[in-house]
C-alpha cells in the first residue's frame, strides 16, 4: 500500500497548479488522469484582468495577475520550457458609444491601471478594419497551455506522481480519516475534474454548467501586431503564422464534436475585422465548467470530509486556477476560512440533499 498526503483526479490546470502547490511544499501526492477531453488542453490561456464586453475589471484582478505569473514562473523553472508570454490585447470599438464608455473607465481607480487611452497603435495595420480605433488593456499576455500540461504530465509520470488512467468512482473507499484508492492509502483526495464532475458521485448535484467551446488554428502570411486582436472573435498570436481563433459559447449542444456552423462563425468573425486571407488548418472542442453564480466551487464535501473540491474556473481557469489553489490548499493545511465568493459551502444545502 502506497500512503500519500492527497490523491488529486484531474490534470487541467486546476489539478497541475495544486500538484505544483505541493510539491513546493514538500507534501506527497499521486495524480490520476486519463487526457480525457480537457478544456485546459485546448484553452488560449490568456490573462487578462478586464471583461471585454463591458469593460469591467475581473475579479481580484490585480492579485490574480501577480500571483499567476508567480507560479507559471515556477513551472517554466521546473520543466525549463518557456510558457508564459507578455504581450497586449487589443479591443476594436464597436460604435461611439463603446469608446466613450472606454475613456470613462480608464479613470477609474480600479481600471486606470488597464485601460489605455492611446486609441491608435494598430493604426499602422492597414488590414486591421477598426475606423473607431481600438482600446488596449495591459498587464496582460498568454500562459501555453498546450504544452505546459502534457510537459507537466510527462515529468509526474517520470517521477511516479502520475497514474495515466481513467478514475473509477466504485473503487474509492471512504474512511473516517482517510481515502483508498486501489493501492493507494490518501489523507485526502481533490477532485479537478472540470465539467468531468457531473459524472462524481459525490459532487455530481453542484450547479456546474457545460458551455461548449469550438476553437481554430488558422495560418496567414498577414502582417499582424504581436498581440491579441479582439472584436467579435478574437485573433491570438502562436508563432510561425500561426493563429489561434476563438471562442464559440454554446450551452444547447454540449457535446466534443466539432461543426461545420462554429467554424463559419469563427471565420465570418475573423473577416469582419481582417481583411487577409486565413488557411483552417485545425479545430476543436471542448466543454467548459461553469458556474451559475460565475464564481468558482473550492471546498470540502458538507459529510465526507476527506473529499474535496476544486471546480467551476470556467472561461478564466489561466488566472483563477493559482489563486483557487492557493486559498484551497491554505484551507486543507492550516485552517483558514475560504472566501465565501469561491466557498462550496453555499452549495452545501444541493449536496445534502444526495446523503
Amino acid at each position: 500500500m502506497k500512503t500519500v498526503d492527497y490523491i488529486i483526479v484531474g490534470q487541467g490546470v486546476a489539478g497541475s497548479c495544486m500538484a505544483l502547490q505541493l510539491l513546493k511544499n514538500n507534501k506527497s501526492f499521486v495524480v490520476i488522469d486519463d487526457n480525457a477531453h480537457k478544456a485546459s488542453a485546448i484553452a488560449a490561456g490568456i490573462y487578462n484582468p478586464v471583461v471585454l464586453k463591458r469593460f469591467a475589471i475581473v475579479w481580484n484582478a490585480t492579485y490574480q495577475i501577480q500571483l499567476l505569473k508567480k507560479v507559471f514562473t515556477s513551472f517554466e523553472q521546473l520543466l525549463n520550457q518557456k510558457y508564459l508570454y507578455e504581450f497586449p490585447v487589443f479591443r476594436i470599438f464597436n460604435d461611439e458609444n463603446e469608446k466613450k464608455t472606454w475613456l470613462k473607465k480608464s479613470d477609474r481607480e480600479d481600471l486606470k491601471d488597464f485601460l489605455s487611452k492611446d486609441f491608435t497603435q494598430l493604426d499602422q495595420y492597414n488590414n486591421i478594419k477598426q475606423p473607431l480605433g481600438t482600446g488596449e488593456v495591459e498587464q496582460t499576455g498568454r500562459v501555453d497551455l498546450t504544452n505546459l500540461l502534457p510537459d507537466f504530465k510527462d515529468y509526474l509520470i517520470e517521477n511516479e506522481l502520475c497514474l495515466d488512467e481513467s478514475f473509477d468512482y466504485q473503487t474509492l473507499q471512504i474512511l473516517e480519516d482517510k481515502v483508498i484508492y486501489k493501492d493507494i492509502e490518501a489523507k485526502k483526495i481533490i477532485f479537478a475534474e472540470g465539467f468531468h464532475i457531473k459524472q462524481n458521485p459525490w459532487f455530481n448535484q453542484l450547479p456546474i454548467i457545460g458551455v461548449k467551446g469550438e476553437v481554430l488554428r488558422v495560418k496567414t502570411e498577414a502582417n499582424l501586431p504581436e498581440a491579441v486582436v479582439k472584436a467579435k472573435e478574437f485573433l491570438m498570436p502562436l508563432g510561425d503564422k500561426e493563429y489561434f481563433v476563438g471562442a464559440t459559447y454554446d450551452r444547447d449542444n454540449v457535446n466534443y464534436e466539432t461543426t461545420v456552423a462554429a467554424k463559419e462563425n469563427l471565420v465570418n468573425g475573423l473577416n469582419q475585422f481582417l481583411s487577409d486571407e486565413i488557411e483552417v488548418i485545425d479545430q476543436k472542442a471542448s466543454i467548459r465548467p461553469t458556474v451559475s453564480d460565475r464564481r468558482p466551487i473550492i471546498g470540502t464535501h458538507p459529510k465526507y470530509k476527506n473529499l474535496v473540491c476544486l471546480n467551476g474556473m470556467g472561461t478564466r481557469g489561466t488566472m483563477l486556477a493559482p489563486v483557487m489553489v492557493e486559498e484551497l490548499y491554505n484551507h486543507l493545511e492550516n485552517g483558514t476560512n475560504l472566501d465565501q465568493e469561491s466557498d462550496i459551502s453555499r452549495f452545501y444545502t444541493l449536496l445534502n440533499e444526495e446523503l
